[in-house]
């Protein structure tokens, strides 16, 4: 039995994903179900992520740079 799973994310992103999907020869949706039996597998993130920097100065981006790109529903607590 499946389930759906919803989650938000910007057009442009979504757009990037599917074209690299169709690229890859699979379907979005066995992308996002790779990805989640990864994490089960690796009880982790499937992939390295490099640690970021400590000081927020040494960031790659500037404060504010995600305005507009995030959504947060009106009940979050």
């Amino acid at each position: 039995m499946s389930v759906q799973v919803s989650t938000c994310i910007d057009e442009v992103t979504k757009k990037q994903f599917d074209e690299v999907c169709e690229v890859i020869g699979v379907s979005p949706s066995n992308a996002l179900d790779m990805f989640i039996q990864g994490f089960i597998i690796h009880k982790s993130l499937p992939f390295s992520v490099a640690p970021l920097p400590r000081k927020l100065s040494q960031l790659p981006f500037g404060r504010g740079c995600m305005k507009g790109k995030m959504w947060m529903s009106d009940d979050f607590d």
